[in-house]
Protein backbone atom coordinates (compact mmCIF):
# COMPACT_ATOMS: atom_id res chain seq x y z
CA UNK A 1 0.00 0.00 0.00
CA UNK A 2 1.36 3.51 -0.91
CA UNK A 3 2.21 5.86 2.04
CA UNK A 4 0.69 9.07 1.98
CA UNK A 5 3.98 10.99 0.72
CA UNK A 6 4.37 8.53 -2.63
CA UNK A 7 0.88 9.45 -2.98
CA UNK A 8 1.07 12.97 -2.80
CA UNK A 9 4.32 12.72 -5.50
CA UNK A 10 2.10 10.21 -7.53
CA UNK A 11 -0.64 13.24 -7.46
CA UNK A 12 2.75 16.09 -8.52
CA UNK A 13 3.79 14.01 -11.73
CA UNK A 14 0.40 14.75 -12.93
CA UNK A 15 0.80 17.99 -12.50
CA UNK A 16 4.58 18.09 -14.17
CA UNK A 17 3.28 16.57 -16.88
CA UNK A 18 0.57 18.83 -18.54
CA UNK A 19 3.54 21.38 -17.43
CA UNK A 20 5.54 20.05 -20.00
CA UNK A 21 2.52 19.56 -22.34
CA UNK A 22 1.83 23.59 -21.64
CA UNK A 23 5.64 24.46 -22.66
CA UNK A 24 5.22 22.50 -25.39
CA UNK A 25 2.66 24.56 -27.05
CA UNK A 26 3.85 27.60 -25.54
CA UNK A 27 7.49 26.98 -27.77
CA UNK A 28 5.17 26.27 -31.04
CA UNK A 29 3.03 29.26 -30.15
CA UNK A 30 6.28 31.64 -29.95
CA UNK A 31 7.88 29.67 -33.50
CA UNK A 32 5.94 27.70 -35.48
CA UNK A 33 2.27 28.51 -34.44
CA UNK A 34 0.10 29.97 -37.78
CA UNK A 35 -1.29 33.34 -36.31
CA UNK A 36 -4.87 32.35 -37.31
CA UNK A 37 -4.27 29.96 -34.31
CA UNK A 38 -3.94 32.19 -31.97
CA UNK A 39 -7.77 32.39 -30.52
CA UNK A 40 -7.90 28.49 -30.27
CA UNK A 41 -4.46 28.32 -28.50
CA UNK A 42 -5.47 30.68 -25.63
CA UNK A 43 -8.05 28.08 -24.83
CA UNK A 44 -5.58 25.59 -24.75
CA UNK A 45 -3.87 27.29 -22.19
CA UNK A 46 -6.82 28.22 -20.42
CA UNK A 47 -7.95 24.59 -19.94
CA UNK A 48 -4.42 23.16 -18.84
CA UNK A 49 -4.08 26.13 -16.31
CA UNK A 50 -7.28 25.72 -14.47
CA UNK A 51 -6.50 21.49 -14.93
CA UNK A 52 -3.40 21.96 -12.92
CA UNK A 53 -4.66 24.69 -10.75
CA UNK A 54 -7.59 22.35 -9.74
CA UNK A 55 -5.10 19.59 -8.91
CA UNK A 56 -3.36 21.39 -7.07
CA UNK A 57 -6.09 23.08 -5.08
CA UNK A 58 -8.05 19.47 -4.73
CA UNK A 59 -8.75 19.10 -0.85
CA UNK A 60 -7.52 15.48 -1.15
CA UNK A 61 -3.85 17.55 -1.67
CA UNK A 62 -4.22 19.64 1.54
CA UNK A 63 -5.13 16.77 3.52
CA UNK A 64 -2.00 14.50 2.33
CA UNK A 65 0.05 17.38 3.12
CA UNK A 66 -1.23 17.35 6.68
CA UNK A 67 -0.44 13.84 7.07
CA UNK A 68 3.07 13.96 5.40
CA UNK A 69 3.82 17.25 7.43
CA UNK A 70 2.94 14.78 10.80
CA UNK A 71 5.24 11.91 9.06
CA UNK A 72 8.44 11.55 11.52
CA UNK A 73 9.54 9.20 8.91
CA UNK A 74 10.63 11.67 6.40
CA UNK A 75 14.10 12.43 5.54
CA UNK A 76 14.76 15.67 4.51
CA UNK A 77 14.65 15.87 0.76
CA UNK A 78 11.17 14.37 1.36
CA UNK A 79 10.60 17.22 3.82
CA UNK A 80 11.44 19.98 1.59
CA UNK A 81 9.13 18.39 -0.90
CA UNK A 82 6.20 18.64 1.40
CA UNK A 83 7.14 22.55 2.01
CA UNK A 84 7.39 23.49 -1.54
CA UNK A 85 4.53 21.23 -2.18
CA UNK A 86 2.96 23.62 1.12
CA UNK A 87 3.57 26.59 -0.66
CA UNK A 88 2.20 26.09 -3.81
CA UNK A 89 -1.30 24.70 -2.16
CA UNK A 90 -1.41 27.76 0.16
CA UNK A 91 -0.53 30.13 -2.23
CA UNK A 92 -3.33 28.52 -5.43
CA UNK A 93 -5.98 27.58 -3.00
CA UNK A 94 -6.33 31.27 -2.23
CA UNK A 95 -7.17 31.91 -6.50
CA UNK A 96 -10.74 31.05 -8.12
CA UNK A 97 -10.28 28.37 -10.73
CA UNK A 98 -11.92 31.02 -13.09
CA UNK A 99 -9.26 33.92 -12.30
CA UNK A 100 -6.38 31.48 -13.01
CA UNK A 101 -8.27 30.25 -16.38
CA UNK A 102 -8.40 34.17 -17.58
CA UNK A 103 -5.45 34.82 -16.11
CA UNK A 104 -3.57 32.10 -18.74
CA UNK A 105 -6.10 32.83 -21.75
CA UNK A 106 -5.59 36.75 -21.26
CA UNK A 107 -1.51 36.57 -20.90
CA UNK A 108 -1.07 34.08 -24.13
CA UNK A 109 -3.57 36.79 -25.93
CA UNK A 110 -1.65 39.85 -24.83
CA UNK A 111 1.70 38.07 -25.85
CA UNK A 112 0.45 37.73 -29.54
CA UNK A 113 -1.33 41.00 -29.53
CA UNK A 114 2.55 42.77 -28.14
CA UNK A 115 4.10 40.84 -31.15
CA UNK A 116 2.23 42.85 -33.51
CA UNK A 117 2.55 46.17 -31.80
CA UNK A 118 6.12 46.15 -30.87
CA UNK A 119 6.55 45.56 -34.83
CA UNK A 120 4.47 48.70 -35.55
CA UNK A 121 5.54 50.62 -32.17
CA UNK A 122 2.33 50.92 -31.84
CA UNK A 123 1.64 50.94 -27.75
CA UNK A 124 -2.18 51.81 -27.86
CA UNK A 125 -2.47 48.66 -30.20
CA UNK A 126 -1.79 46.63 -27.04
CA UNK A 127 -2.72 48.51 -24.71
CA UNK A 128 -6.36 47.89 -24.26
CA UNK A 129 -5.48 44.08 -22.98
CA UNK A 130 -2.56 45.07 -21.16
CA UNK A 131 -4.68 46.91 -18.73
CA UNK A 132 -6.97 43.93 -18.66
CA UNK A 133 -3.71 41.68 -17.74
CA UNK A 134 -2.62 44.07 -15.53
CA UNK A 135 -5.63 44.32 -13.78
CA UNK A 136 -6.28 40.52 -13.27
CA UNK A 137 -2.58 40.51 -11.88
CA UNK A 138 -3.80 43.02 -9.19
CA UNK A 139 -6.74 40.59 -8.39
CA UNK A 140 -4.24 37.76 -7.73
CA UNK A 141 -1.95 39.46 -6.31
CA UNK A 142 -4.10 41.16 -3.99
CA UNK A 143 -5.33 37.77 -2.44
CA UNK A 144 -1.68 37.08 -2.49
CA UNK A 145 -0.93 39.67 -0.21
CA UNK A 146 -3.73 39.15 1.37
CA UNK A 147 -3.14 35.35 2.39
CA UNK A 148 0.48 36.51 3.69
CA UNK A 149 -0.36 39.07 5.86
CA UNK A 150 1.28 41.57 3.50
CA UNK A 151 0.12 45.48 2.55
CA UNK A 152 1.92 45.50 -0.48
CA UNK A 153 0.70 43.07 -3.08
CA UNK A 154 4.15 43.52 -5.03
CA UNK A 155 5.89 42.58 -1.93
CA UNK A 156 3.63 39.45 -2.11
CA UNK A 157 4.38 38.62 -5.83
CA UNK A 158 8.16 38.58 -5.14
CA UNK A 159 8.03 36.75 -2.16
CA UNK A 160 5.91 33.99 -4.27
CA UNK A 161 8.32 34.03 -7.09
CA UNK A 162 11.32 34.21 -4.74
CA UNK A 163 11.21 33.19 -1.35
CA UNK A 164 13.02 35.38 0.96
CA UNK A 165 13.17 38.88 -1.71
CA UNK A 166 10.59 41.73 -0.93
CA UNK A 167 10.64 45.52 -2.20
CA UNK A 168 13.12 46.15 1.23
CA UNK A 169 15.81 43.85 0.64
CA UNK A 170 16.13 44.23 -3.39
CA UNK A 171 15.57 47.91 -2.82
CA UNK A 172 18.81 47.96 -0.32
CA UNK A 173 20.64 45.67 -3.01
CA UNK A 174 20.18 47.59 -5.99
CA UNK A 175 20.67 50.73 -4.10
CA UNK A 176 24.36 49.69 -2.94
CA UNK A 177 24.83 48.90 -6.64
CA UNK A 178 23.83 51.87 -7.95
CA UNK A 179 26.31 54.17 -5.37
CA UNK A 180 29.62 52.50 -7.57
CA UNK A 181 27.62 52.08 -10.54
CA UNK A 182 26.97 56.13 -11.11
CA UNK A 183 30.05 57.14 -10.89
CA UNK A 184 31.79 54.34 -12.08
CA UNK A 185 30.18 54.77 -15.22
CA UNK A 186 30.96 58.14 -15.80
CA UNK A 187 34.77 57.88 -15.07
CA UNK A 188 34.45 55.08 -17.92
CA UNK A 189 32.56 57.96 -19.94
CA UNK A 190 35.12 59.83 -19.52
CA UNK A 191 37.85 58.18 -20.68
CA UNK A 192 40.31 58.63 -22.73
CA UNK A 193 40.39 55.33 -23.80
CA UNK A 194 37.57 54.91 -26.56
CA UNK A 195 36.51 51.47 -28.25
CA UNK A 196 35.69 51.74 -31.62
CA UNK A 197 32.23 50.21 -31.86
CA UNK A 198 31.28 51.25 -35.27
CA UNK A 199 32.27 47.12 -36.74
CA UNK A 200 30.37 45.66 -34.99
CA UNK A 201 26.88 46.88 -37.13
CA UNK A 202 28.42 45.08 -40.17
CA UNK A 203 25.99 42.73 -41.85
CA UNK A 204 26.19 39.31 -41.00
CA UNK A 205 23.50 36.51 -42.90
CA UNK A 206 20.99 35.16 -40.26
CA UNK A 207 22.39 31.53 -42.26
CA UNK A 208 25.54 32.61 -40.71
CA UNK A 209 24.46 33.28 -37.23
CA UNK A 210 22.22 30.08 -37.29
CA UNK A 211 25.77 28.57 -37.70
CA UNK A 212 27.61 31.00 -35.11
CA UNK A 213 24.76 30.14 -32.41
CA UNK A 214 25.19 26.33 -33.22
CA UNK A 215 28.47 26.13 -32.43
CA UNK A 216 28.79 28.42 -29.57
CA UNK A 217 26.04 26.13 -28.29
CA UNK A 218 27.97 23.14 -28.69
CA UNK A 219 31.50 24.81 -27.48
CA UNK A 220 29.16 25.23 -24.34
CA UNK A 221 27.73 21.51 -24.35
CA UNK A 222 24.50 21.63 -24.81
CA UNK A 223 23.33 18.61 -26.92
CA UNK A 224 20.84 19.92 -29.82
CA UNK A 225 22.36 17.56 -32.50
CA UNK A 226 23.05 14.26 -31.48
CA UNK A 227 21.24 11.45 -31.71
CA UNK A 228 20.42 11.55 -28.01
CA UNK A 229 19.83 15.22 -28.06
CA UNK A 230 17.70 17.08 -25.15
CA UNK A 231 17.26 20.71 -26.69
CA UNK A 232 16.70 22.58 -30.11
CA UNK A 233 17.67 26.04 -31.09
CA UNK A 234 14.81 28.33 -33.19
CA UNK A 235 14.33 31.77 -33.31
CA UNK A 236 11.72 34.12 -31.39
CA UNK A 237 11.02 37.81 -30.82
CA UNK A 238 11.98 37.29 -27.37
CA UNK A 239 14.80 34.96 -26.67
CA UNK A 240 14.06 32.43 -24.19
CA UNK A 241 14.52 29.13 -22.73
CA UNK A 242 11.29 26.51 -22.76
CA UNK A 243 11.29 23.48 -20.76
CA UNK A 244 9.00 20.58 -22.70
CA UNK A 245 9.60 17.70 -20.28
CA UNK A 246 12.07 15.46 -19.22
CA UNK A 247 15.43 15.78 -21.66
CA UNK A 248 13.72 18.56 -23.44
CA UNK A 249 14.58 22.39 -23.14
CA UNK A 250 14.14 24.19 -25.68
CA UNK A 251 16.63 27.30 -26.74
CA UNK A 252 15.19 30.17 -28.72
CA UNK A 253 17.36 33.32 -29.79
CA UNK A 254 16.36 36.24 -32.10
CA UNK A 255 18.72 37.35 -35.02
CA UNK A 256 19.45 40.79 -36.06
CA UNK A 257 21.53 41.04 -39.38
CA UNK A 258 23.02 44.19 -38.49
CA UNK A 259 24.42 43.25 -34.55
CA UNK A 260 25.56 39.75 -34.69
CA UNK A 261 26.05 40.06 -30.84
CA UNK A 262 22.65 39.87 -29.79
CA UNK A 263 21.99 36.57 -31.12
CA UNK A 264 25.45 35.24 -29.69
CA UNK A 265 24.89 37.00 -26.05
CA UNK A 266 21.66 35.80 -26.14
CA UNK A 267 22.68 32.31 -27.37
CA UNK A 268 25.02 32.04 -24.15
CA UNK A 269 22.23 33.46 -22.07
CA UNK A 270 19.71 30.89 -22.82
CA UNK A 271 22.25 27.93 -22.86
CA UNK A 272 23.09 29.00 -19.32
CA UNK A 273 19.45 28.65 -18.29
CA UNK A 274 19.03 24.90 -20.11
CA UNK A 275 22.20 23.83 -18.98
CA UNK A 276 20.89 24.12 -15.19
CA UNK A 277 18.24 22.56 -16.26
CA UNK A 278 19.14 20.06 -17.88
CA UNK A 279 22.23 18.97 -14.88
CA UNK A 280 19.83 18.27 -12.86
CA UNK A 281 19.98 14.97 -11.01
CA UNK A 282 17.60 13.01 -12.87
CA UNK A 283 15.92 10.86 -10.00
CA UNK A 284 14.55 13.88 -8.61
CA UNK A 285 12.60 14.99 -11.90
CA UNK A 286 9.19 14.47 -10.64
CA UNK A 287 10.29 15.99 -7.61
CA UNK A 288 9.61 19.61 -6.50
CA UNK A 289 13.16 19.93 -5.72
CA UNK A 290 14.01 18.86 -9.02
CA UNK A 291 15.22 22.44 -10.00
CA UNK A 292 15.90 25.79 -8.45
CA UNK A 293 12.47 27.73 -8.00
CA UNK A 294 13.87 30.68 -8.16
CA UNK A 295 14.19 33.15 -11.07
CA UNK A 296 17.24 35.13 -9.42
CA UNK A 297 19.31 32.50 -8.97
CA UNK A 298 18.26 30.73 -12.23
CA UNK A 299 19.00 33.95 -13.75
CA UNK A 300 22.88 33.64 -12.20
CA UNK A 301 23.43 30.59 -14.23
CA UNK A 302 21.91 32.25 -17.70
CA UNK A 303 24.46 35.09 -16.94
CA UNK A 304 27.68 33.38 -15.82
CA UNK A 305 27.18 32.30 -19.14
CA UNK A 306 26.76 35.13 -21.09
CA UNK A 307 29.32 37.57 -19.06
CA UNK A 308 32.07 35.45 -17.22
CA UNK A 309 32.16 33.41 -19.76
CA UNK A 310 31.04 34.35 -23.33
CA UNK A 311 32.16 38.11 -22.90
CA UNK A 312 35.79 36.94 -21.21
CA UNK A 313 39.25 37.99 -22.63
CA UNK A 314 40.27 34.16 -21.48
CA UNK A 315 37.20 33.14 -23.82
CA UNK A 316 38.03 35.36 -26.85
CA UNK A 317 41.93 34.44 -27.12
CA UNK A 318 40.48 31.28 -28.00
CA UNK A 319 37.30 31.55 -29.83
CA UNK A 320 37.62 34.73 -31.85
CA UNK A 321 39.15 32.44 -35.12
CA UNK A 322 36.29 30.42 -34.57
CA UNK A 323 34.01 33.02 -34.58
CA UNK A 324 35.23 34.93 -37.40
CA UNK A 325 34.97 31.86 -39.64
CA UNK A 326 31.74 31.10 -38.11
CA UNK A 327 30.62 34.71 -39.90
CA UNK A 328 31.76 34.22 -42.98
CA UNK A 329 35.25 36.56 -42.72
CA UNK A 330 33.19 39.76 -41.65
CA UNK A 331 35.38 40.64 -38.88
CA UNK A 332 38.88 39.26 -40.46
CA UNK A 333 40.00 42.84 -40.80
CA UNK A 334 39.18 43.22 -36.73
CA UNK A 335 42.01 42.77 -33.89
CA UNK A 336 40.62 40.58 -30.93
CA UNK A 337 41.77 43.01 -28.87
CA UNK A 338 39.65 45.81 -30.60
CA UNK A 339 36.64 43.04 -30.90
CA UNK A 340 36.93 42.56 -27.11
CA UNK A 341 37.04 45.66 -26.65
CA UNK A 342 34.18 47.18 -28.71
CA UNK A 343 31.84 43.95 -27.09
CA UNK A 344 32.40 45.18 -23.83
CA UNK A 345 32.48 49.17 -24.05
CA UNK A 346 30.19 50.96 -21.30
CA UNK A 347 27.62 52.56 -23.45
CA UNK A 348 24.27 53.47 -22.29
CA UNK A 349 21.27 52.14 -24.77
CA UNK A 350 18.01 51.38 -25.06
CA UNK A 351 17.66 47.15 -25.01
CA UNK A 352 18.50 45.79 -21.58
CA UNK A 353 19.39 42.10 -23.77
CA UNK A 354 21.41 44.39 -25.68
CA UNK A 355 23.53 46.13 -22.33
CA UNK A 356 27.01 46.08 -21.10
CA UNK A 357 27.70 44.84 -18.19
CA UNK A 358 27.95 47.69 -16.49
CA UNK A 359 24.86 49.81 -17.42
CA UNK A 360 22.95 46.47 -17.45
CA UNK A 361 21.71 46.53 -13.57
CA UNK A 362 20.21 49.99 -14.06
CA UNK A 363 18.16 48.42 -16.70
CA UNK A 364 16.66 46.03 -14.41
CA UNK A 365 16.48 48.81 -11.91
CA UNK A 366 14.46 51.06 -14.02
CA UNK A 367 11.53 47.86 -14.64
CA UNK A 368 11.59 46.94 -10.65
CA UNK A 369 10.33 50.75 -9.69
CA UNK A 370 8.49 50.61 -12.53
CA UNK A 371 6.77 47.62 -11.57
CA UNK A 372 6.61 48.65 -7.66
CA UNK A 373 4.73 51.74 -8.44
CA UNK A 374 2.58 50.44 -10.97
CA UNK A 375 1.45 47.72 -8.28
CA UNK A 376 1.18 50.48 -5.57
CA UNK A 377 -1.21 52.41 -8.14
CA UNK A 378 1.49 55.50 -8.14
CA UNK A 379 1.30 55.16 -11.81
CA UNK A 380 -1.40 53.10 -14.53
CA UNK A 381 -0.54 51.19 -17.39
CA UNK A 382 -1.49 53.61 -19.76
CA UNK A 383 1.27 56.25 -18.61
CA UNK A 384 3.75 52.89 -18.88
CA UNK A 385 5.90 54.40 -21.99
CA UNK A 386 6.27 58.34 -20.59
CA UNK A 387 7.16 56.95 -17.00
CA UNK A 388 9.56 54.51 -19.37
CA UNK A 389 11.12 57.09 -21.44
CA UNK A 390 11.54 59.66 -18.50
CA UNK A 391 13.63 56.96 -16.25
CA UNK A 392 15.54 56.05 -19.20
CA UNK A 393 16.25 59.79 -19.08
CA UNK A 394 17.64 59.86 -16.17
CA UNK A 395 19.10 56.85 -15.33
CA UNK A 396 21.13 56.42 -18.61
CA UNK A 397 20.89 59.63 -20.45
CA UNK A 398 19.50 58.80 -23.59
CA UNK A 399 16.19 59.34 -25.41
CA UNK A 400 14.03 56.34 -26.19
CA UNK A 401 13.21 57.24 -29.91
CA UNK A 402 9.99 54.79 -29.84
CA UNK A 403 7.85 51.93 -27.57
CA UNK A 404 9.55 49.11 -29.82
CA UNK A 405 12.66 50.16 -28.29
CA UNK A 406 11.21 51.35 -25.04
CA UNK A 407 8.27 49.93 -23.20
CA UNK A 408 7.33 47.12 -25.39
CA UNK A 409 11.26 45.79 -25.90
CA UNK A 410 10.18 42.63 -23.25
CA UNK A 411 7.75 40.32 -23.22
CA UNK A 412 7.05 39.67 -19.86
CA UNK A 413 4.70 42.65 -18.66
CA UNK A 414 2.56 41.64 -22.18
CA UNK A 415 3.20 37.57 -20.73
CA UNK A 416 2.90 36.31 -17.05
CA UNK A 417 6.48 37.62 -15.97
CA UNK A 418 4.92 40.59 -13.31
CA UNK A 419 7.33 40.58 -10.10
CA UNK A 420 10.46 38.66 -12.48
CA UNK A 421 12.59 41.35 -13.55
CA UNK A 422 14.37 41.73 -10.42
CA UNK A 423 15.73 38.44 -10.70
CA UNK A 424 18.46 39.48 -13.43
CA UNK A 425 20.25 42.30 -11.45
CA UNK A 426 20.32 39.86 -8.49
CA UNK A 427 21.49 37.03 -10.95
CA UNK A 428 24.32 39.21 -11.73
CA UNK A 429 25.03 39.64 -8.04
CA UNK A 430 24.90 35.31 -7.33
CA UNK A 431 27.15 35.14 -10.38
CA UNK A 432 30.04 37.04 -9.54
CA UNK A 433 29.76 35.56 -5.85
CA UNK A 434 29.62 32.44 -7.53
CA UNK A 435 32.64 33.04 -9.45
CA UNK A 436 34.70 33.89 -6.70
CA UNK A 437 34.14 30.79 -5.11
CA UNK A 438 34.38 28.53 -8.20
CA UNK A 439 37.76 30.26 -8.41
CA UNK A 440 39.12 28.84 -4.86
CA UNK A 441 37.61 25.35 -5.94
CA UNK A 442 39.00 25.68 -9.96
CA UNK A 443 41.80 28.09 -9.91
CA UNK A 444 42.76 27.07 -13.26
CA UNK A 445 39.41 27.56 -14.57
CA UNK A 446 40.47 30.58 -16.81
CA UNK A 447 43.42 28.68 -18.23
CA UNK A 448 40.80 25.98 -19.29
CA UNK A 449 38.80 28.85 -21.07
CA UNK A 450 41.53 30.14 -22.61
CA UNK A 451 42.43 26.48 -24.27
CA UNK A 452 38.97 25.43 -25.55
CA UNK A 453 37.64 23.66 -22.78
CA UNK A 454 34.52 24.26 -21.16
CA UNK A 455 33.99 20.98 -19.43
CA UNK A 456 35.38 21.57 -16.31
CA UNK A 457 33.44 24.31 -15.70
CA UNK A 458 30.10 22.93 -16.68
CA UNK A 459 31.41 20.21 -13.95
CA UNK A 460 31.81 22.60 -11.32
CA UNK A 461 28.48 23.76 -11.79
CA UNK A 462 26.77 20.45 -12.49
CA UNK A 463 28.69 19.22 -8.92
CA UNK A 464 28.37 22.14 -6.69
CA UNK A 465 25.18 24.06 -8.14
CA UNK A 466 22.89 22.45 -10.81
CA UNK A 467 22.68 19.07 -8.99
CA UNK A 468 21.52 20.95 -5.69
CA UNK A 469 18.42 22.10 -7.38
CA UNK A 470 15.85 23.75 -5.13
CA UNK A 471 16.73 22.05 -1.90
CA UNK A 472 17.17 25.60 -0.61
CA UNK A 473 15.50 28.97 -1.11
CA UNK A 474 17.61 31.49 -3.19
CA UNK A 475 19.47 32.80 -0.69
CA UNK A 476 20.10 30.35 1.75
CA UNK A 477 21.34 28.56 -1.63
CA UNK A 478 24.10 31.32 -2.36
CA UNK A 479 24.78 30.73 1.62
CA UNK A 480 25.45 27.18 1.48
CA UNK A 481 27.74 27.67 -1.72
CA UNK A 482 29.65 30.51 -1.22
CA UNK A 483 29.68 30.61 2.56
CA UNK A 484 28.02 34.06 2.81
CA UNK A 485 25.36 36.21 2.65
CA UNK A 486 24.56 37.64 -0.59
CA UNK A 487 26.33 40.53 -1.00
CA UNK A 488 27.04 43.03 -3.89
CA UNK A 489 30.93 43.32 -3.26
CA UNK A 490 31.95 40.75 -5.62
CA UNK A 491 30.05 41.86 -8.58
CA UNK A 492 31.77 45.64 -7.55
CA UNK A 493 34.86 44.07 -7.81
CA UNK A 494 34.21 41.70 -10.93
CA UNK A 495 33.17 44.68 -12.91
CA UNK A 496 35.84 47.24 -11.47
CA UNK A 497 38.42 44.98 -12.21
CA UNK A 498 37.34 44.03 -15.99
CA UNK A 499 36.21 47.62 -16.73
CA UNK A 500 39.03 49.50 -15.06
CA UNK A 501 41.42 47.78 -16.73
CA UNK A 502 39.92 48.20 -20.19
CA UNK A 503 39.28 51.85 -20.03
CA UNK A 504 43.15 52.41 -18.06
CA UNK A 505 41.15 53.91 -14.76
Amino acid sequence: MKSEYDTLLDNYQEIQLLGSINGVLYWDMNTYMPPAAVEHRAKQFQYISQKVHSLIINPEMGVLIEKCDKDSSLNDLQKRNIELLRRTYDERTILPPELVGKLAAQSNKTLEIWKKAKGKSDFQMVLPDLEKLFSLNVKSTTLLAESKGKDDPFDALIDSRDKGFGVKNLTKLFDEVKSFLVPFIKKCEESEVKPDRSFLNRIVSRSNQVQMVEKLAKFLEYDFYSEKAVGNIAEVEHPLTIGGGFKDVRVTVKYHEKNVLSAFLAGAHECGHAIHSIQGKEEWFNQPIYRMSSPSFGESQSRFLENVIASSEEFWSYYYPLFQKDTAGVFNDISMEEFFFALNAVTPGFIRIQADEVNYILHVIIRFEIERDLFAGKIEVKDLPQIWNEKYKEFLGVDVPNDTLGVMQDLHWFSQYYGYFFGYGIGDLISSQLTATMSKDLSDWKTSLQNGKFTPIRQWLETNVHQRGGTLDCLDMVKEITGEELTPKYHVKYLEKKFSSLYHL
